[in-house]
């Protein structure tokens, strides 16, 4: 396949797909400053003592790179797959949000937009990346989304030594 077919391939995903950094960017203010913001509700349970300044610059990073992997897969096919991994983690991301409100019965900040934007986009995401690499490729990049987000929870709450 050529570039100018994989460009035009991968123009199917749509513009859409640049909802996911927007997406990202309106969840991490929410996380950031919802109710009584995550940092703080991660440091009542025990989790990684983060600044706000902390906070914003990971996911400053984790912005970059979500833009980085958008903007690559609607540039070459083979970036592709970086969207299903993204998907993964949004809508885990999601999940996880609600679950955790639901358990402790409260407002965990970052679970508005979990329900109106990661569950949704990721499983958008997930769905339309499916038809668009390889099975093997799609499920490897599933496992590398749901690594990426146990990995975060991880060191948020509680690795050894931190």
């Amino acid at each position: 396949m050529n570039l100018e077919d994989g460009a035009r391939r991968n123009a199917s995903l749509g513009r859409w797909v640049w909802l996911l950094p927007l997406a990202y960017a309106l969840h991490v203010i929410e996380e950031g400053y919802g109710g009584r913001g995550l940092v703080g509700w991660m440091i009542e349970r025990g989790g990684l003592r983060l600044s706000m300044a902390m906070f914003l610059g990971i996911n400053l990073v984790g912005l970059a790179i979500i833009a980085i992997a958008t903007w690559g897969s609607r540039k070459r096919p083979s970036w592709t797959w970086t969207l299903a991994s993204a998907g993964t983690i949004l809508f885990v991301n999601g999940i996880a949000h609600v679950a955790a409100s639901v358990a402790v019965r409260d407002y965990v900040s970052g679970m508005l937009t979990g329900i109106a934007l990661y569950i949704p986009l990721g499983a958008v995401l997930l769905l339309r990346v499916r038809r668009l690499v390889r099975p093997r490729l799609f499920w490897a990049a599933v496992a590398v989304g749901f690594v990426i987000h146990a990995a975060v929870l991880w060191i948020v709450f509680g690795a050894p030594g931190l």
